[in-house]
């Protein structure tokens, strides 16, 4: 068997429930369904998705932080190449990362069990996905990219329900499918909108493998996070990611002038190094443990929401009333997707007590 099929057969439930490992209920994202036990099958089991709380607002926080982070990074690069800047803001979390976890009390040690399945997670979110979604950044236009980023929730929601590992209702399906349609609306609403070279198509291509990465990332998280709490994931993920990036970024950091980088370049690195790797990231694995893959996936596509309305203020981007547009849309699928299926139940209440 090899490393990816263990880790996938890893993370099928028996009778196809798993239960949150604080309350005891059934894990968010999971649909109803019957338990059959020798044969006889049970009364279906009622799904439990959390109410919208403090776990979505977080997520909304993170989604700001991530949008502001591409202009940071944006201005950055004019100090840093781009993988000498990336790994300069990666080794810097990893500091912090190695300090929270020391402070903590958990640990670093992992079980020989559940290694395999944390150095696979490393690989996909942070080594693999550095790498495709810078080298495919720099090949293509930031339009392009957008519209490559998109497609990650549905990666997520898809690959979810193919591996059995969460079931979206309807309500869910047309949240995603609404929130990728604002998503494309704040692309094409760009004044400056966007060309397409054969250059450009390797580029693309890279963007679409970096949101796979993401997807797996987001997915074979959860299982592992009933053991290693969200901090100490997010950490190790981290750290052993950044390792297996340096051969990829070694050469154009070893060559970076450090002495010429300006206070702004020096304040970007800690901003994207502490809060949109540590902090976000942190909150990324929180809301997978609490409400499911596919549904903190779908918070993605408010990150380019954020950033329009950041490049608009600092870096003076203009913005039109289709992306203004675009983005209603877009928050109206998040809610669709998180709390849709509340809405037509209580509806559904109201007709029978009529």
């Amino acid at each position: 068997m090899s490393r990816n099929d263990a880790i996938i057969d890893g993370q099928k439930e028996p009778l196809d429930i798993s239960t949150d490992p604080n309350s005891g209920a059934p894990a968010a994202g999971l649909s109803s369904s019957s338990v059959h036990v020798g044969g006889v099958s049970s009364k279906p089991v009622a799904e439990r998705v959390p109410a919208f709380g403090l776990t979505d607002l977080l997520m909304l926080l993170t989604t700001m932080v991530w949008g502001a982070n591409v202009s940071v990074i944006k201005v950055s690069f004019a100090a840093l190449s781009p993988h000498a800047f990336n790994l300069a803001r990666f080794l810097f979390s990893a500091l912090i990362y190695a300090f929270i976890i020391w402070r903590s009390g958990e640990g670093f040690a992992v079980s020989r069990k559940d290694l395999p399945r944390v150095v696979f997670l490393a690989l996909t979110g942070i080594t693999f996905y550095q790498v495709f979604f810078i080298t495919g950044l720099s090949r293509t236009s930031a339009s392009l990219v957008s519209m490559g980023n998109a497609m990650t929730p549905i990666f997520i929601a898809v690959l979810s329900t193919a591996l059995g590992l969460e079931r979206l209702r309807w309500t869910g399906w047309l949240g995603i499918v609404l929130s990728v349609i604002g998503f494309y609306g704040i692309v094409l609403g760009r004044p400056n909108g966007f060309n397409l070279k054969g250059a450009e198509v390797s580029g693309v291509f890279l963007i679409l493998l970096a949101g796979l990465m993401w997807a797996f990332y987001t997915i074979f998280a959860r299982p592992v996070l009933k053991k290693i709490s969200p901090t100490k994931l997010a950490g190790l993920t981290n750290i052993i990611g950044t390792v297996f990036y340096l051969p990829f970024a070694w050469k154009e950091f070893s060559r970076a002038d450090f002495s010429r980088v300006t206070l702004g370049g020096w304040l970007g690195l800690i901003y994207s190094g502490s809060l949109a790797l540590v902090f976000g990231f942190v909150v990324w694995y929180k809301s997978v443990e609490r409400v499911g893959g596919a549904r903190t996936g779908v918070y993605s596509n408010l990150t380019p929401v954020f950033g329009v309305l950041t490049a608009v203020i600092f870096l003076g981007d203009h913005i039109s009333w289709l992306q203004v547009l675009s983005a209603l849309v877009i928050f109206l699928g998040v809610y669709m997707t998180r709390n849709g299926h509340h809405l037509f139940r209580k509806k559904a209440r109201e007709q029978n007590l009529k």
